[in-house]
């Protein structure tokens, strides 16, 4: 204690105030400082949370109004075993009330598209544009799971005739195997 006594006054007032602000300053950085950080990083995650927490009825209302959705769409779909009868008759039916005359209309090929059954139909059709016309529009609009891939129309030689020829691709869910339920 003696020799502190001794020290230069400026050497003691020196020794006062920077050894008190060099512990502050330690102690900010390596207790502090985490601490402080911390309970800023728990105080954001608590917001986060009663945010996601408020926030849950309307997203799950949002999911329930997509599961809808998604019951919809799949319910448009044809099932596997009625798809290659239904699609001719509909078709039928449509060019009859449109006054149109429509080949015989066989299915093609299967394939697989994003995990659904793709059918192409080659399809032809004669009367006049109008009605031609509007039979595309009724198919578009009755046969929902179904795409006009491609439609040309050949106007008949001295007469009002057109020839329609339309490529239609009829998308449906995949057969199940037999050992599974629906």
């Amino acid at each position: 204690m003696q020799r502190l006594l001794q020290l230069d006054p400026r050497v003691l007032r020196l020794i006062l105030v920077a050894v008190p602000a060099m512990v502050l300053l330690v102690g900010w950085g390596k207790v502090l400082r985490p601490a402080w950080q911390a309970h800023q990083a728990a105080a954001t995650l608590h917001a986060s949370t009663r945010e996601a927490v408020a926030d849950l009825p309307a997203r799950r209302a949002q999911a329930d109004a997509l599961a809808g959705e998604i019951t919809n769409l799949e319910n448009r779909l044809d099932a596997p075993a009625t798809a290659p009868t239904r699609l001719p008759i509909l078709l039928e039916s449509l060019a009859t009330a449109q006054g149109i005359e429509l080949q015989p209309v066989f299915p093609g090929r299967n394939a697989e598209f994003e995990g659904l059954v793709e059918t192409r139909y080659e399809i032809e059709a004669s009367g006049t544009y109008p009605r031609l016309a509007a039979w595309l529009a009724e198919v578009d609009r009755h046969i929902t799971n179904a795409g006009i891939i491609e439609a040309r129309f050949t106007r008949q030689a001295h007469t009002e005739a057109v020839l329609l020829r339309v490529r239609l691709a009829v998308y449906r869910r995949p057969a199940k195997p037999a050992g599974e339920q629906p």
